[in-house]
């Protein structure tokens, strides 16, 4: 049994720790999957400046440009998280870089009038993706990826509430215990490998997704 002086020194340190040795782990099984993560939304973010610089100072451009380069630093950190042994957190806000790549679109769309309901305060952005099925012919957007975004969201949905999929992520799967914060489980290398290819899958096609965007600012 554990003394309350060596349970604070482990709290300790899951809060103080950069957790290198973890992500050392994730970094040796799936280091080419990060590196192709990375081209990808370099890529994006270059694809984002251009776009950022033809706001010509319009107010309502900019918060479009904002949300687009949101949900890039976004899926940034969801993956530095996952890759960190953070893989409920890095869940999480995966579900904000799909709710940010929709209203960015929705934003776009010329006389939508969600643009306006963003800018002040009354739209309900977890009804992004719901609305971006409902206008994706007058976005010009590709049925399979708003398919792709709906099953996205329902599958990171898992992590914004208590789920067995939130409990599972504080067992240890090869050997008895529980982890206390940020893990790497050899027992859960399945897992993860589907996590982190999501996440590359969705980099990829992010240079799209900011096209669309452009394509209906365009249309201003």
């Amino acid at each position: 049994m554990e003394t309350l002086e060596e349970i604070r020194n482990t709290i300790s340190t899951e809060i103080t720790s950069d957790d290198a040795e973890i992500r050392a782990e994730y970094f040796k099984h799936f280091k080419p999957d990060i590196e192709k993560f990375i081209d990808a939304m370099a890529r994006a973010f270059l694809e984002w400046r251009a776009l950022d610089n033809n706001i010509h100072a319009d107010e309502r451009r900019a918060y479009v440009s904002g949300l687009v380069h949101t949900s890039i630093t976004l899926h940034l950190l969801s993956l530095k998280l996952f890759v960190s042994g953070n893989t409920v957190a890095a869940g999480n806000l995966m579900r904000q870089v799909l709710e940010s790549i929709a209203l960015a679109l929705l934003c776009a769309g010329k006389n939508l009038g969600i643009l306006e309901k963003f800018m002040d305060g009354t739209y309900r952005t977890n009804n992004a993706i719901r609305d971006v099925k409902v206008h994706s012919n007058f976005l010009m957007l590709k049925p399979d990826g708003v398919a792709a975004l709906a099953d996205s969201q329902n599958f990171y949905h898992q992590y914004s509430h208590p789920t067995l999929l939130t409990l599972a992520a504080g067992i240890s799967w090869t050997e008895k215990g529980l982890y206390v914060g940020a893990s790497f489980d050899e027992g859960k290398l399945e897992a993860y490998s589907k996590e982190i290819n999501s996440r590359v899958g969705l980099a990829e096609v992010f240079v799209n997704f900011i096209h669309a965007v452009n394509a209906n600012l365009y249309k201003w």
